[in-house]
């Protein structure tokens, strides 16, 4: 029976000299990049305020294109693509599934951050729950706690412990 592949996550990826390719050279296998809206585009940054010195490139030609054409040189190779809201501007939803959509492979997996309902993420929280409840059999969901699982009807669910963030 194949072995599930056991994930290496590459923690705010695009602070990297090489977003990216530094991780995919250390053997990960989970990039991770936190978004914002700005002008239509997906941005990375790590902050909801769009100042421009905080922000590390398009979700789009950082990461999606050219792990796309990785998958499709390594079709062996599992990768999952981990995106976590900072921003609740419901723009996000399209373009962020139109993306998903050019750039579908059996190969590359889509994992998208729901955070949780504490009061400074709700916003953010409740974008990217209707993000997932539309598109729910295409994703995963990565969630801090069980709570609101069934309210969802999550099937699809990486559970991280709340002691994990605490490192």
């Amino acid at each position: 029976m194949p072995q599930k592949p056991t994930l290496l996550h590459s923690h705010n990826d695009y602070w990297c000299k090489r977003p990216l390719w530094d991780a995919i050279d250390y053997g990960c296998n989970m990039i991770e990049g936190d978004i914002i809206y700005i002008d239509k585009k997906l941005v990375l940054s790590h902050s909801w305020r769009p100042f421009s010195w905080m922000c590390y490139g398009e979700l789009e030609n950082t990461y999606l294109r050219p792990i796309h054409q990785y998958c499709i040189e390594n079709p062996q190779k599992e990768i999952w693509m981990y995106v976590e809201y900072k921003d609740s501007n419901e723009k996000i939803n399209e373009i962020l599934y139109a993306l998903f959509r050019q750039y579908t492979i059996s190969n590359l997996h889509y994992t998208i951050s729901a955070q949780n309902e504490k009061w400074y993420h709700k916003k953010r929280y409740k974008t990217a729950m209707k993000f997932y409840e539309k598109y729910k059999e295409e994703l995963q969901l990565t969630w801090k706690t069980t709570e609101l699982a069934e309210q969802y009807e999550i099937k699809k669910v990486d559970l991280f412990p709340e002691s994990i963030w605490h490192f």
